[in-house]
């Protein structure tokens, strides 16, 4: 049989333990959410980049260009 500072002392622990878990389970959703954010904001953008450099974004024709054949 268990003496009561053991059974406390016990309880402690697995309280201890279980609050140890939680905190290491919402740290690791939190990284997880971060890592997310960041990967969505920098492909975000390069799209952005890809659309501002793409020749079609902008139109074949550069202003300044243009001459007329004829």
């Amino acid at each position: 049989m268990k003496t009561p500072l053991r059974e406390t002392a016990a309880k402690f622990d697995e309280a201890r333990a279980a609050e140890a878990a939680k905190t290491a389970r919402l740290r690791a959703l939190r990284l997880a959410k971060e890592a997310a954010d960041r990967d969505a904001a920098q492909s975000a953008a390069a799209t952005r980049t890809r659309v501002e450099q793409s020749p079609r974004a902008r139109g074949s024709i550069r202003p300044g260009r243009r001459k007329e054949t004829g």
